[in-house]
């Protein structure tokens, strides 16, 4: 049978946009468009898993994974030189990345020799789709090989995220240093926002203050590039020694 009064005014549809997905702990993909890796749901972490190990001129699949013409330097050997091998971005104290609350910036890299002269700065940026990078602080390799360096941050407003983690050789503290052992990627991850701002208890641990390099560096490196390559130090009959 026909209905004999049909409804002249259907349900509109709905004016919202439905929810971001959420998940848990997740890997990142990498996304053409953006030329990085992201995770596109919100969730208690994102990973870049196995996708920036190593560096541009050996074995980083997609390089050079950031959001603007920031390159990797164009020497180094895997495992040997300088790299970043994962970033990990959690949340702080439980629960999911939202807006306003603290989040970890895990990086794991390697680091040429003793590590000395071997630093990450770390950056985070709201949108990344006009990505501005925000300094978060700096930290020493602390050691040769595989490391692992952490910082935390409060993340801002913004549903679509990302971090810079730029590991150096020398140089100075940037967004991009672009110097010939540099390794600079980054990583995209959604963050809720649906309910506002979190407000709570935990605040993110502060940086400590970079250190500068000590003159005595100089005398443990050996070829003239590397010296080269430390601001304090200058390469001079053969031996590389403090400026």
């Amino acid at each position: 049978p026909t209905t004999a009064n049909p409804t002249a005014n259907p349900t509109p549809p709905p004016t919202t946009l439905p929810p971001t997905p959420t998940g848990g702990a997740l890997v990142a993909t990498f996304v053409p468009s953006l030329g990085v890796l992201k995770c596109s749901a919100v969730g208690t972490y994102c990973t870049s898993g196995l996708l920036l190990d190593g560096k541009a001129n050996n074995f980083e699949p997609n390089p050079p994974n950031t959001l603007d013409s920031c390159t990797d330097g164009p020497y180094g050997s895997y495992h040997s030189d300088e790299s970043i091998d994962k970033i990990t971005v959690s949340a702080v104290g439980g629960g999911q990345l939202e807006a306003g609350g603290v989040a970890e910036i895990q990086a794991q890299v390697w680091a040429w020799s003793s590590g000395s002269a071997d630093t990450a700065d770390f950056y985070y940026a709201a949108n990344v789709n006009s990505p501005s990078w925000t300094l978060i602080g700096s930290l020493p390799a602390g050691g040769r090989g595989l490391r692992t360096l952490k910082v935390e941050y409060t993340l801002p407003t913004g549903s679509n995220q990302a971090v810079r983690v730029n590991f150096r050789y020398g140089g100075r503290q940037s967004d991009c240093t672009g110097g010939t052992w540099d390794d600079v990627d980054d990583l995209a991850f959604s963050v809720g926002t649906g309910s506002g701002m979190v407000t709570g208890s935990f605040k993110p641990n502060p940086v400590p203050e970079l250190k500068p390099l000590q003159p005595s560096l100089c005398s443990m490196i050996a070829e003239q590039p590397r010296c080269d390559g430390v601001p304090i130090c200058k390469w001079q009959n053969g031996i590389c020694s403090p400026n």
